[in-house]
């Protein structure tokens, strides 16, 4: 394929293989992760009590994320229930969106080819497409702020006022799915982008606060009215204890070196990455035009910011994603229009690539002894490998033909990983074995600590305490309590008369769900 035979059509025919990757069997895994769980259930908490000001997570207030995500999860749960598929369904949308815009803003600043190319590299992306199918915030930010980044460009280079304010819509919406973060790093990347291109003249209009009022009044009721229905305190520990903290210790365990942030990027754009190699040597052919420029300086900024931060997340920088595809995808258009050249490694990093997650998640299965009849299943990753090989090895080994099946060739990767292979193994989890057994408790008691997943499939409030004198009380109370705790807090309840009826290895983690009952009277 070439710049001469690229048809406008096969864009949306692109887009509709995205709507499969990201949509089809979006339901078939439990809500099970810790952080899709609380997230989930917070936000059919404020459903039940019609209330869209203050987040709770099993009645107990939750300043760990802004509202917008759970505005979104409630519309869908209003259509489908509270199910795990109206959970994830607008997180799906968002992936669409994103696509689309970086599509529409790429074609406007490059060229349509180029445009598809950038779209292709991401939705080749597992870890794009995986973040995408969650419940959780990250979709929604990365959405508006590439809305808001790619407009706010707009704006600066051809002085187009409604950009402006459209900019200022996107940011402000972003600011309501993560907070400050959402305004700080693209306000970075803008004043960078205004010093080094010399957009001065543009910034300086009275429509800069006409753009502070839209964003304003956008963000600020929310803020104020949570502030003021608790008192300050989801204020206080969101700015706080999930910002100011976040940035400066590690949080949760998710540390490490400076160095992971930049891998974590590498990774997540893998297969295409495998090129990043050739793009920095054929940079002064790539970085020609304003788009490719502004975009280098916002994957630089957004990984810098989180290579400082002490807590470090994959999904942290993931924002600059869009715009490190169009540097990608404009490498793509110059390789297969002749105009630079390429040795064949990249091609041979997606083998291999694919290859090991297929090889290394058969051995972390095997590892797991509840998931061990299942360790077979990552190997049906191998057919994309055999793909790529099958491709290079009996068709011209020329460009088109070999970006053409890296594309193939992680399309199955990516329906077989993330809609047959991640549902199964997750179906496995101690929620999904024992919530029928654990419902059929009128009194639930989580001791210490306990999978939030639980709470998400039943219809009222855990009880939680970490006072063995409470529990005992309740036991001797409700003959029918039952108690869910992990593995490391056994020992303190030997003294209760309680009864072990069920262990399980939380999957793929260290901790172990243990549930006890009351123990028989003799």
């Amino acid at each position: 394929m070439s710049t001469l035979t690229y048809k406008p059509h096969y864009f949306w025919i692109v887009l509709a293989i995205g709507a499969i990757l990201l949509l089809m069997r979006l339901g078939a895994t439990p809500i099970y992760i810790l952080d899709e769980a609380k997230n989930a259930e917070c936000a059919r908490e404020m459903l039940q009590r019609h209330d869209v000001i203050t987040p709770t997570f099993n009645g107990e207030l939750r300043p760990d994320k802004p509202p917008l995500h759970y505005f979104f999860m409630i519309a869908a749960y209003k259509v489908w229930g509270t199910t795990p598929f109206a959970a994830r369904f607008f997180s799906a949308i968002m992936g669409l969106l994103t696509v689309l815009v970086t599509y529409l803003y790429t074609k406007k600043f490059l060229a349509p080819f180029a445009a598809f190319c950038t779209v292709v590299v991401l939705l080749a992306s597992p870890h794009f497409l995986f973040e995408f199918r969650l419940a959780v915030p990250d979709p929604y930010l990365i959405f508006f702020i590439t809305l808001g980044l790619f407009s706010a460009f707009a704006w600066l280079e051809q002085n187009n006022k409604s950009q402006l304010y459209i900019s200022a819509a996107a940011l402000a919406l972003a600011t309501l799915a993560k907070g400050p973060v959402a305004l700080a790093l693209p306000g970075v990347c803008l004043l960078l982008w205004v010093i080094i291109a010399r957009k001065w003249k543009t910034l300086f209009t009275w429509h800069i606060l006409g753009a502070l009022l839209v964003l304003a009044v956008i963000t600020l009721p929310w803020y104020v009215a949570v502030d003021r229905a608790t008192h300050g305190e989801w204020t206080k520990e969101f700015f706080i204890d999930n910002n100011l903290n976040r940035f400066s210790s590690p949080q949760e365990g998710h540390g490490g070196l400076f160095i992971i942030t930049p891998i974590f990027v590498i990774a997540g754009l893998l297969p295409f990455t495998g090129f990043l190699g050739e793009v920095f040597k054929q940079r002064k052919s790539i970085f020609q035009q304003a788009l490719t420029k502004f975009s280098g300086i916002v994957v630089l900024v957004f990984v810098i910011f989180f290579s400082l931060s002490s807590t470090r997340l994959p999904n942290y920088p993931m924002p600059c994603y869009p715009f490190a595809a169009i540097i990608l995808g404009n490498f793509i258009v110059a390789l297969l229009d002749g105009r630079v050249q390429s040795k064949k490694y990249p091609f041979f990093v997606a083998v291999v690539f694919a290859s090991v997650v297929a090889v290394a998640g058969f051995f972390a299965i095997r590892s797991e002894a509840e998931l061990r009849f299942l360790q077979w299943l990552p190997l049906l990753l191998l057919v994309c490998p055999a793909v790529l090989l099958l491709a290079y090895f009996t068709l011209p080994k020329k460009w088109p033909v070999i970006i053409a099946a890296i594309v193939a060739g992680y399309s199955l990767f990516n329906i077989l990983g993330l809609q047959v292979i991640y549902p199964e193994l997750y179906k496995q989890n101690p929620v999904t074995k024992t919530i029928n057994m654990v419902k059929q408790h009128k009194y639930v008691v989580g001791y210490t600590l306990f999978n939030p997943a639980y709470r998400f499939y039943m219809d009222s409030n855990i009880i939680h305490t970490g006072d063995t004198s409470v529990l005992h009380r309740i036991i001797e109370t409700h003959n029918d309590a039952i108690i869910i705790t992990r593995a490391g807090y056994s020992d303190s309840l030997t003294k209760l008369p309680v009864k072990e009826i069920a262990r399980d290895r939380d999957i793929f983690e260290l901790p172990t769900t243990v549930i006890y009952s009351k123990a028989d009277k003799h």
